[in-house]
């Protein structure tokens, strides 16, 4: 009877504590009703499952990370239909909870995670890229905005994804597990594209039109699509890399039933490039193509993808095939550049750019622009500024051409030491082609930075930091299917579907 009694007493503070706070609860969500807060009423509901996620997610760093996918996937739909500005902080959120969870089971030593895949080209590199921010933060031409951006984007945000992805992102079920999240995020994606395309644009999506978007998705040639993404030109080479990758992972799975999953993906992603009319975005998967074909090391596969890409390059240069679809026309137009207007109006604006910039090598400062008086119908100007209308011009403009150099020299390296880890580290024959895919696609896309912004913006920015970390972490990811292997006597091409 003592003991019960003993036993009675130490479980009576967390009953007293859960009674307590259910009735809280119930107080707070009946006072949020009489009162007609909705928030509030929301807030009150969530707190539970929210106060669940937190705590399983300090002792599960990877659980924290899916979060930080899923958010950073999501986050355009997120300040669409808010309307709110300043959410981007959630991901920096994310990212310190992530951090200070990794720190937390480290310390208690119940962690599976190397240290030291940490400390890789990507990481190295990027801190000489931390470097030279430091040293523009000096510019005398940056103000405050663009001080907050380089510490807070550039030097703690970037750099502490970096070094998270390369930490999570090291086994083979993480490597599964990603692609599937990523091809479950994509099918939204496409859902949502064909509810644009056959019912409509809803009122958030008619708001932004209205306020400019038309401009550039309400065209003669027919409307560009954008699904949930910032706009087309962020969606197309979104799509761009799933094709590639995809197509190049759903043809080396043995996996029946996965390798149809994400060859579905892989048409998923076509389909939305060809829906977007984003003409430049055609360069991600053609690019993609024309590096696996080095990678690949098989003269089979380098003759079936050599043959794909010239078929495809034909395609579109040498004929009119299909030219009745709208989506087909305008991406044909990406073979004749020199006859299509807005890549004639990109090369003035280029020249406008360099003539600007002679003088500063360092470039007008981070989240600055060059300015330029635009002519108005009724004979005046109007103040605004040269459009980068790409990722590497931004970067030309804000950092100059010592930048610019810098941050292709280390996409350079980065690149060379992908290749190699997927040529001449990687045993299992379906781990090198799915990290092929992945080196392909980040490829693909890099190249599409010369004429689109969508590789520095979400998602497709954090799906290329996730890609790379797993190709860092390919050798080391081999090793744990080696093991395996040996332990199971499994066949290797079995092993990576664990």
């Amino acid at each position: 009877m003592a003991y019960n009694n003993q036993h009675s007493i130490r479980e009576l503070p967390p009953k007293a504590l859960f009674h307590f706070l259910l009735v809280a609860g119930l107080a707070a969500l009946a006072y949020a009703i009489i009162t007609q807060n909705l928030i509030a009423a929301i807030a009150v509901i969530c707190f539970p499952l929210a106060s669940i996620i937190l705590i399983y997610g300090l002792q599960t760093p990877r659980f924290g990370y899916l979060l930080y996918a899923t958010y950073a996937y999501y986050f355009m739909v997120i300040m669409r239909y808010s309307r709110k500005e300043g959410l981007s902080v959630g991901l920096d959120i994310l990212l310190v909870y992530i951090f200070i969870s990794i720190l937390f089971i480290s310390i208690r030593k119940k962690s599976d995670i190397k240290l030291s895949n940490a400390i890789n080209v990507l990481t190295v590199t990027y801190i000489v890229w931390i470097l030279f921010i430091l040293v523009q933060l000096v510019n005398p031409g940056i103000h405050s905005e663009g001080i907050t951006a380089g510490i807070r984007n550039w030097i703690v945000g970037t750099l502490v994804l970096y070094l998270i992805s390369c930490l999570l992102l090291d086994s083979p079920k993480m490597l599964k597990r990603g692609l599937i999240v990523w091809g479950i995020f994509t099918i939204t994606a496409f859902l949502k594209l064909l509810y644009q395309r056959y019912v409509g644009f809803d009122y958030a999506e008619k708001i932004w039109l209205i306020n400019g978007g038309a401009v550039t998705h309400i065209l003669n040639s027919g409307i560009r699509y954008f699904s949930f993404f910032s706009d087309a030109g962020n969606f197309g080479p979104h799509m761009g890399i799933i094709t590639i990758v995809y197509s190049i992972v759903g043809f080396h799975t043995r996996q029946k039933w996965l390798a149809w999953f994400y060859r579905s993906i892989a048409l998923m992603g076509l389909i939305g490039l060809l829906m977007s009319g984003t003409r430049g975005a055609i360069i991600v998967p053609l690019g993609g193509i024309a590096l696996y074909c080095l990678l690949c090391k098989s003269v089979k596969v380098m003759m079936i993808s050599a043959i794909t890409g010239l078929f495809l390059f034909a395609f579109f240069s040498f004929t009119n095939i299909g030219n009745g679809n709208s989506f087909i026309r305008r991406m044909r137009t990406a073979f004749q550049p020199t006859q299509d207007a807005s890549y004639n109006v990109r090369i003035e604006n280029r020249k406008q750019i360099a003539e600007y910039l002679k003088t500063l090598p360092l470039g007008v400062g981070l989240e600055e622009d060059i300015p330029k008086l635009w002519p108005a119908k009724d004979g005046s100007y109007i103040e605004g500024n040269l459009p980068p209308d790409s990722y590497y011009v931004s970067i030309w403009i804000q950092t100059g051409i010592v930048g610019l150099v810098l941050q292709l020299i280390i996409y350079g390296i980065i690149l060379l030491r992908c290749c190699y880890i997927v040529m001449f580290r990687i045993q299992n024959r379906e781990l090198m082609h799915t990290l092929a895919a992945l080196t392909c696609g980040t490829f693909g896309m890099w190249l599409n930075g010369y004429v689109g912004e969508g590789m520095g913006q979400p998602p497709t920015n954090f799906v290329l930091v996730a890609s790379l970390a797993f190709i860092m972490n390919g050798a080391y990811i081999d090793k744990q299917i080696s093991k395996c292997n040996q332990n199971s006597n499994k066949k290797t091409s079995n092993t990576i579907l664990l």
